[in-house]
């Protein structure tokens, strides 16, 4: 007895191996994306500043995307309070229950004068490896009462999806430094 494969149009077939080549060419391929934002915040000093945004429990309260934080099972450190060199964190985000993505970040790197930085080598497992958090802050104590907060994102995307979403990471991005930061400080 013979089976018989239904026979597909032109089209469909140029599509379905379209879909593979992209599909299969992509995993060998990494594309690095850098965004940068950054806001001036009014009102609170550098290192008041600094101490809330090193505190994970904060970060939902600023970044829109952001639905809530861990401590690693691994870890001693708490997350209600800034983090130090070697303490890690894991973020939940996306849009849970129906997308639930994590990435655990450590502190690397933390000089209350001018920055504080997180890595996760590991990333976001099939969308993003090798992402980093960086921010710098710079006082203007000088003129005013402000504070210059830039944030650098920094990833390697291992799924096209993520660099379709990319505009909608730095919108996020934006709304956190420029609108949320600010009203989640004005509470205080």
């Amino acid at each position: 007895m013979q089976t018989k494969i239904p026979s597909c149009s032109g089209r469909t077939k140029t599509a379905v191996a379209l879909l593979w080549f992209c599909c299969l060419s992509f995993q060998e391929m990494v594309a690095a994306f850098t965004l940068t934002t950054t806001s001036r915040v009014q009102g609170i000093s550098q290192t008041d500043l600094y101490d809330f945004i090193a505190t994970p429990t904060n970060w939902p309260k600023i970044v829109a995307s952001s639905n809530s934080v861990k401590k690693p099972t691994d870890q001693i450190n708490p997350v209600d309070q800034p983090l130090n060199i070697g303490d890690e964190v894991e973020e939940i985000f996306g849009l849970p229950p129906l997308l639930p993505l994590s990435v655990k970040w450590k502190c690397v790197s933390k000089d209350r004068d001018e920055s504080l930085l997180f890595y996760s080598q590991d990333g976001v497992p099939y969308f993003a490896k090798d992402c980093w958090m960086k921010f710098y802050f710079d006082s203007n104590e000088e003129k005013d009462d402000s504070v210059e907060v830039k944030l650098v994102m920094e990833f390697d995307t291992l799924n096209p999806l993520v660099m379709a979403a990319t505009p909608i990471l730095n919108a996020d991005n934006n709304l956190a430094l420029k609108v949320l930061l600010p009203l989640a400080l004005s509470k205080r």
